[in-house]
């Protein structure tokens, strides 16, 4: 979840990879590319009632472990029901998503296999599973922005990059509530997503940068409250180093955990990799067939596991 600002980032090249024609406007590349922020930010669901946080998290989290496809393609159909003027937004928002799906399915197992690593090394870390797995993303994510656009969050703020219109929140949030009622039967105020989206810029404004005042003190009230330390553990550090363990840019072995497949690429092989199938696997959606996207993807879930469908 941490990942926004690569998510941003393989948005951008994705977006450059469509047919002409998909996206035809600035407004649509902006719904693209928020779209390929993905369900991560009804994650951080917070100024709302406890109901509604809850059917926010349960569906962010179903979404990333089960019927991926299905999914899919009820946002899919979704967009044909919109009123024509908002079509093009939902058609390129909902693509997006499906971005935000392929990068996810393609890096997380080498995510995982850190993660699984680092936490079963026997230094105390049993139980910190989540915080290990934000921290490993967090470092890729500055990574990467540093390695691509030669930038730090104190240049093009994390928040910054969840840009988008009052239309693009509605179009979105519509869409999210048919997907959540018809394929996992949860009940989601259309209004939701735009708030999951401001509190999920609101959280990143209040712990970035890592080090800075406001930083240290969200981390000491939530450390007041709790053990763990998601906060700090999610917010990037302003770094322009050229190194990054966690990418593995020596080729180390890991073991993919879905398959025990011993593999070796790097983060940056990955991420390309994902791009490199980017466009063959929107022009299947685009299309809908179904049965090639799943071909396409693997059967594979958000994590990089097998799909429960």
């Amino acid at each position: 979840m941490p990942a926004l600002i690569t998510h941003h980032l393989f948005g951008e090249k994705a977006a450059a990879l469509l047919p002409e024609g998909i996206i035809r406007n600035q407004e649509e590349l902006l719904a693209f590319i928020l779209g390929n922020q993905g369900p991560d930010p009804f994650f951080t669901r917070f100024s709302t009632t406890p109901e509604n946080a809850s059917a926010c998290h349960r569906l962010a989290h179903l979404m990333h472990e089960r019927k991926v496809i299905p999914a899919l393609m009820a946002l899919r159909d979704g967009v044909a029901h919109l009123p024509e003027a908002d079509k093009g937004i939902g058609r390129s928002f909902t693509l997006g998503l499906l971005g935000h799906y392929v990068l996810d399915s393609t890096t997380h197992p080498f995510i995982y296999a850190q993660q699984y690593a680092i936490c079963g090394a026997g230094v105390g870390l049993e139980h910190r599973g989540s915080e290990v797995h934000a921290i490993i993303e967090s470092d890729l994510d500055t990574w990467m922005l540093w390695s691509m656009r030669h930038q730090t969050v104190r240049d093009t703020p994390t928040a910054s990059l969840l840009t988008r219109t009052e239309r693009i929140d509605r179009v979105a949030g519509a869409l999210f509530s048919q997907l959540a009622l018809q394929t996992f039967n949860i009940k989601l105020n259309p209004e939701q997503y735009a708030g999951a989206t401001r509190d999920y810029a609101t959280l990143y404004r209040a712990i970035e940068p890592v080090g800075s005042r406001k930083s240290a003190a969200v981390v000491a009230i939530e450390h007041l409250f709790s053990s763990y330390g998601m906060a700090e553990s999610m917010a990037h550090r302003a770094s322009t180093s050229d190194d990054c363990a966690a990418a593995n840019l020596q080729h180390h072995p890991w073991g993919d955990p879905a398959t025990g497949e011993v593999r070796d690429e790097s983060f940056p092989d990955l991420f390309f990799g994902a791009l490199d199938q980017w466009a063959d696997v929107a022009q299947t959606y685009v299309r809908g067939d179904e049965r090639l996207l799943r071909a396409a993807m693997g059967g594979r879930n958000y994590n990089g596991m097998p799909a429960e469908d």
